[in-house]
């Protein structure tokens, strides 16, 4: 009998919320694998009284974090059955040395492209029903950090963020990040590890940090952190969530504002005067059409006469240069997609392999497997540099 459980749902304002205890223990993961272990905790509703079992799209997540990686598959099915067998110490409400794992299970679903997995029950204390002593971020903080020491001095610091300020002794905090034993040269473990994270966290989350070394003699003995809060980069979370927020408004004329919104996504700039011009003569989904054919074209100068030229072509059936067929439609919806709807600070690059799973799916919707891989192998350059193009676009530059 097949086990209930929920898709894990991968959002940039999903929650992470963590006892602080946990975040104070001392463990070391991979980069993905912290990153798989967060996303399911900012799948816990404030109402779960017991852990639920959650099924991960492995495509979802890789184009979550920005993965690269061509075996993503087999390196996810080998990350979670791996966190099976990572354990880590703490100690119980009896003050004894416990060692618990981190998922009591992990299942690769062959020919799906998914994985199944739940915390282990030894975590509940850790993720349930938390009302003190708790750290909760978004997690769009963490999904594009590049370095597992990134990660855990993010939530390290965060935790202590109402403060201000956090000492830690060189020992303490090599102790906490898992690295006993190594950078035991204080100018390595600053350069390596402190610096890098330091420039990580400040480009890419909503903190950022100096520190202060302490000297005992000419040992650093101490570590002072002063933190404060990223108004860049939260201003850039609140950009990127106002793509979802921002819903066609109730209006009296609904086709107008449907084009007038499809425009402002395409970042093409049209008055409502000219909309109701062209919704007198055309119909609403031959403007909207032609409006994503113009927003795709950055090198239009003057987009409002070139589309009333397309729309007046249209009617009047010269359609051999207008009109697409039915797969050069569907290329260009697919590149519509990927492009962002309006200009941001910060543009994540693609990965070719998610553009190549994403570009096939679409393509097979309409034609055969083996067709829809061909016609990405042979479109695929223009495809590609199209989006890239579009995207370079739209970043905001200085």
């Amino acid at each position: 009998m097949k086990e209930d459980s929920r898709d894990l749902v991968l959002k940039n304002n999903n929650l992470v919320t963590k006892a602080n205890s946990l975040i104070e223990m001392s463990y070391r993961l991979g980069v993905t694998e912290q990153k798989i272990l967060l996303c399911i905790a900012s799948n816990i509703k404030p109402t779960d009284e017991d852990f639920q079992t959650y099924t991960l799209s492995i495509k979802d997540f890789c184009r979550g974090i920005g993965s690269t990686s061509r075996n993503a598959y087999a390196e996810v099915d080998k990350i979670t059955q791996n966190l099976m067998d990572k354990s880590f110490v703490f100690y119980n409400s009896e003050k004894k040395r416990t060692r618990i794992n981190w998922l009591s299970k992990a299942t690769y679903n062959t020919n799906e492209g998914t994985v199944t997995v739940r915390f282990d029950p030894d975590l509940k204390p850790f993720f349930l029903a938390l009302s003190e002593k708790f750290t909760r971020y978004k997690l769009n903080n963490v999904l594009y950090l590049r370095s597992s020491h990134s990660i855990r001095m993010f939530e390290l610091l965060k935790s202590y963020e109402g403060l201000s300020e956090r000492t830690f002794t060189v020992d303490e905090l090599r102790e906490k990040l898992g690295l006993e034993g190594k950078y035991d040269v204080w100018n390595n473990f600053k350069q390596r590890v402190l610096q890098h994270a330091q420039k990580e966290i400040e480009a890419k989350t909503d903190i950022s940090y100096t520190f202060v070394p302490i000297k005992k003699g000419r040992t650093v003995e101490k570590v002072k952190f002063l933190i404060k809060a990223n108004p860049s980069m939260r201003n850039n979370i609140l950009e990127l969530e106002s793509e979802v927020i921002d819903v066609v408004k109730i209006d009296e004329e609904p086709e107008l504002m449907e084009v007038y919104q499809t425009a402002s996504y395409s970042g093409v700039n049209i008055g409502k005067s000219k909309i109701k011009e062209w919704l007198v003569s055309y119909k609403k989904d031959s403007i909207i059409e032609a409006v994503k054919m113009v927003g795709m074209r950055k090198n239009i100068k003057y987009p409002v006469p070139y589309i009333t030229k397309i729309l007046v072509a249209q009617a009047k059936e010269e359609t051999g240069t207008t009109q697409l067929d039915p797969v050069e439609q569907m290329i260009q919806d697919f590149i519509y997609e990927k492009t962002p709807k309006k200009k941001m600070k910060v543009v994540e690059v693609i990965p070719d392999f998610l553009l190549e799973m994403d570009a096939i799916e679409k393509f097979a919707g309409i034609l055969p497997f083996e067709e829809a891989v061909t016609l990405w192998e042979k479109r695929k350059g223009d495809i590609i540099s199209t989006i890239r193009e579009n995207r370079k676009n739209a970043q905001i530059t200085y």
